[in-house]
């Protein structure tokens, strides 16, 4: 397969290719493929209505991701397996969600039909689970189990009396810009302009690298926000900017993974507003233009793993907790050491 990193003009054909698959996790958004392919190295090739990914990050962002389209997924598998064999790639599975790791078990035993122990090793990673919830519950907050949300943005109404939310456009963009970069503090990480998005020396990547893994996740985050305002469009994002008495507190963007399912990829409220309850505010809202739009789910992605964040995904209640599973092929399996060729599915 011919690998390469992503660009704007594979958009069409890797979300023709998403739609087709059914699957509706926040790694298939083409707006976080691109905005996170330097952060994960990541690689992809489209190929007969099928889109293939392979990140070259750590941990479970590592391998190829399962192939994604409406076609034969034996053939597709058969591809990944041979270019594995080929490149040199171990062969190894990032971000499959429990159907798609069934098809794995099932490609794969049928493949070394003849040997008795298991050919695949799993470890879910619950850090890489998204959240994904009814739009419309989010837009509503029913029931008793929505009261705390909506004490909060009652809360924020008694404290702010003239707020309101407008829609990113191109005259506002840079208001977006200006919440991130008071969110961030971005004063504090040290940089001297924001080129330094891009390494492009070896004195720069080697100051890079003595950064803090938190400092480093900040500035990633940082350059994928810069880089979803400045192809906003043509990321066919949506998103909004909150305001108190005329000034930007908040803002959030989104994308459609799939039709009526929508990633909720940035959501960031400053100071005072945050605490009084903008967070609950901007959810709310913007929920409500994302039903305007269409959506039926709403994925607002993982928790990494921060206890906070993820008390906070469950408290809205998600409908889904669509997990994710690191599958490695075990080294010592036949289809290991003799590559695909022996071992074609037909």
């Amino acid at each position: 397969m011919d690998f390469k990193t992503p660009e704007l003009l594979d958009m069409f054909a890797a979300t023709c290719a998403v739609a087709d698959s059914s699957y509706i996790g926040s790694d298939a958004a083409f707006a976080n493929i691109y905005l996170l392919r330097k952060k994960y190295d990541t690689l992809i090739a489209l190929q007969e209505g099928f889109l293939f990914r392979y990140y070259n990050g750590q941990g479970s962002r590592r391998g190829y991701a399962f192939p994604l389209g409406g076609g034969d997924l034996r053939k597709a598998l058969d591809w990944v397996v041979e270019d594995a064999h080929e490149s040199g790639r171990p062969l190894e599975f990032c971000l499959v969600d429990e159907p798609r790791a069934q098809i794995l078990r099932e490609y794969f035993e049928k493949a070394v039909s003849n040997r008795a122990e298991p050919v695949l090793h799993f470890e879910n990673n619950r850090n890489d689970s998204d959240y994904i919830y009814s739009a419309e519950n989010l837009a509503t907050l029913p029931g008793n189990q929505y009261k705390k949300k909506r004490n909060h943005i009652s809360r924020f109404n008694r404290t702010y009396s003239n707020y309101e939310l407008r829609a990113i456009t191109a005259e506002n963009i840079a208001e977006a810009h200006e919440v991130e970069m008071k969110w961030l503090n971005f004063e504090t990480l040290d940089r001297s302009n924001e080129n330094d998005c891009e390494c492009v020396c070896d004195c720069r990547e080697a100051a890079w690298a003595e950064r803090s893994e938190d400092e480093k996740s900040r500035m990633a985050e940082y350059c994928a926000i810069k880089e979803a305002l400045e192809n906003f469009d043509a990321l066919q994002m949506r998103g909004a900017i909150l305001y108190v008495e005329g000034k930007p507190v908040g803002m959030t963007m989104a994308s459609e993974i799939a039709p009526g399912v929508w990633d909720i990829h940035f959501e960031k409220v400053i100071d005072e507003y945050a605490i009084n309850g903008g967070y609950a505010v901007i959810n709310k809202l913007f929920a409500e233009r994302l039903v305007t739009a269409g959506a039926k789910l709403i994925n607002r992605e993982e928790d990494i793993g921060i206890e906070g964040l993820r008390k906070a995904k469950l408290s809205y209640n998600p409908t889904i907790i669509l997990d994710k599973s690191y599958c490695i092929v075990v080294e010592n399996s036949p289809l290991w050491r003799h590559g695909a060729a022996n071992y074609r599915i037909s």
